[in-house]
Order: structure tokens, then sequence, then C-alpha cells
């Protein structure tokens, strides 16, 4: 899959630019605060029906605007053609997704279908930050390959805003909220069970592509692997009535903690993976090379799983990671990602693409300055 053009009005800084993409790399150069990520965050609409960056669709429309769109024309591995046009109006907060002119009500209908994988300087606390991170990372790839699974996401995460509320005015009031929170009880553990086992089964089939993409970044004396550590005892049942039961049983014991506490303290949420080399913890052990090396081919594999999942190549997003990396460094990534699909990568070096990338009509060159687009 890649995109075929693309153009943002009244998107942040673009009043009205327009790209017409190469079907390989392309770089997107210029200074700080030019408008370079701007248009990576448009493609994050296009896949994700949102901004990577912002949490609200109203800081995206240019200042003085009311509206802003994004057009873009899609072909997928087989050649089928779509056109994508998303408009957002900040005077009524209605936001319009259409695919070939006709308007998707279901948003969540839209993940997975037009795959991407993002990285950037942010992106690597993955390995660096807390357990939330880790989740996130899990939470993005399982949604784009399994719609089942976003939508579990997105009713449990509701749940536990409803669980939290009430259980927040129990210990505000003092009293036993134990008949409200049964119904929501059962849709936690209900969510949460599916969510937890397909988070397990993600893990251990994900081994292999971290394994893979990082032998083709070092040499072999360094074994990745990563683990799924849930907030409690799950069992290895492939099924969920092990994960129910226990999730249940683990609800019952931290029900005076949680009123205590007012807030909901099992479950998914509550998860962490553990990345590893030679079987000692990354976070604990893994020097910064180490460091960077994981985060690409946890990057990489999320490419060849979603490419097997999906059906699609996805599209690669690079923002500012060169920035981060020497000139040997910074070749030897653009030779493997070259060949992988398109990607968009933003830059504020004007000159180590030249040494690899030879630029014409599969591999472009732009530069991003106060919100236009020049051709390189």
């Amino acid at each position: 899959m890649f995109i075929e053009n693309i153009r943002l009005k009244n998107f942040r800084n673009h009043a009205d630019s327009y790209l017409e993409c190469g079907d390989k790399a392309n770089i997107i150069l210029g200074d700080n605060g030019e408008g370079k990520t701007n248009l990576l965050e448009a493609v994050s609409y296009i896949s994700l029906t949102k901004s990577f960056y912002a949490s609200n669709d109203s800081v995206i429309v240019n200042i003085g605007e009311t509206i802003f769109q994004i057009e873009a024309n899609m072909v997928s591995d087989n050649g089928i053609k779509t056109k994508i046009h998303i408009g957002y109006d900040l005077t009524t907060g209605e936001k319009v997704y259409s695919i070939n002119n006709r308007r998707i009500e279901k948003f969540s209908s839209v993940i997975g279908k037009f795959p991407i994988v993002f990285l950037s300087p942010e992106n690597s606390n993955i390995t660096f930050g807390g357990p939330a991170e880790r989740r996130k990372f899990l939470d993005l790839v399982l949604s784009q390959s399994n719609q089942t699974y976003f939508e579990d996401l997105s009713e449990y995460r509701k749940v536990v805003r409803h669980r939290n509320k009430i259980l927040n005015d129990a210990k505000f009031h003092k009293n036993d909220p134990i008949a409200l929170l049964e119904p929501w009880n059962e849709q936690l553990i209900r969510f949460g069970s599916r969510i937890m086992v397909r988070r397990r089964n993600f893990v251990n089939e994900f081994q292999e592509y971290i394994f893979s993409a990082y032998k083709k970044l070092v040499d072999l004396r360094e074994v990745p692997s990563m683990e799924y550590e849930p907030s409690f005892k799950t069992g290895n049942s492939e099924k969920d009535e092990m994960v129910f039961e226990n999730f249940k049983t683990e609800i019952d014991r931290k029900y005076k903690e949680e009123l205590r506490l007012g807030s909901t303290l099992v479950g998914p949420h509550r998860d962490e993976i553990s990345f590893k080399i030679n079987g000692l913890e990354l976070r604990k052990f893994a020097s910064q090379g180490q460091h960077k090396t994981f985060f690409v081919a946890l990057k990489i594999g999320e490419f060849f799983y979603l490419k097997e999942r999906c059906r699609e190549n996805p599209i690669l997003l690079l923002d500012d990671v060169f920035s981060e990396l020497d000139d040997n460094r910074a070749q030897q990534m653009l030779l493997l990602i070259e060949n992988l699909n398109q990607t968009f990568i933003t830059s504020t070096n004007f000159d180590i693409f030249d040494k690899v990338l030879s630029f014409g009509e599969k591999n472009k060159k732009v530069i991003v300055r106060n919100g236009k687009i020049a051709i390189s």
C-alpha cells in the first residue's frame, strides 16, 4: 500500500499543501517548527482517524480558520485505488471520514485498512519508559491487526472510567458501592479477559519477528526476547475461561483496596511487558545503543507483523529519527528500510540522504518552510 498524493487544507500551519508522493522514500526536510511532522500527522489521520500527537482535533485547525481537510489517494498492494477525505469543523465539533465519497459512520471500521508503523524519538520510550508505553505499543499493533481487539479495548476503557467514578464517589461519600459495581465488574472481567488472552498470544507470536529484525541489525550474540507480565496470574490456557475465573477472584481480593484508593486496580490496564537481551531486562542492564537497536527491531518486527495480518504493506513514518544517529548508523538504517515500502522521513539533516538514495519518481525529496512544500 502507498499514498499516491495527499493534500492538507488548514491543517496545522499548512494552509493548502499538496504532495505527489514517491512510492518508496519521501524525505521531508526543513528546520524545526516549519511543518514537517504535520505531513506525518495527516497520514496518521488516514490510518487511525486521529493524530498520533494531539489528543483533540480542535488544536489541528489552522489559527483563524474553522475547518481542516485532508484528501489522499491510496493504492493497495493489489493495485486498487481508494480516495480518502477527512474533514473537521471547529464550530460544530464534527469530524467526517469518507472512503470513495461514502461517509464512514463507524470510525473503528477504518482501523487496520491502511496500516502504519510510526517511529520518533518520543516513541523510543517503549524501551526506556514505564509500562504504559509498552501497553500502548501492544494496543496499537493489535488494534490495527485485529478489529475485535480494538473494539474490546474501547469498551474496556469505557468500563474502567465508569467503574473508577463509582469507586471515587464511594471513597468521597464513604459508602459501599458493591451493588452499583456488579454490572460493571461483569463487563470489566469479560472484556479484560479477552484483551489479556490476545496480548499473551501476541507476545508469543511476536518473538520471532523481533528475533528476525534484530538479526538484521546486530550479530546473534545478543538474543532479544519479550515476556508478557499480566497484573495477576492468568494460567496457560489458550481460552478465556481460566483468565476469566482468576480475574473474578482478583477483583474480590482487591475490593477493599480499590475502595480505599477509589480506583480500579485489576485488569489489563495494569499489565507489563518485559523486554530482554540474553535474558537480562532491557531497562536495567542495556546500553543506550542496545535500547536503540531493540527499538528499531521492534518497529521492523511491527512492520512485518502488520504486513502479514493486514495483508497490506504498512506505510512507515519516521519523525526526526536520524538526528540521533551517526552517519554510519543512519546509512545502515536507510538501506534496511529502503526496500520495505513507502516511507515518510522528516529530518533537519540535508546531507545524509544523498549518500544513500537516488531521487526521482520512486524517491522524493521536499523542503517544508512555514507550512509550504517545495520540491528539492
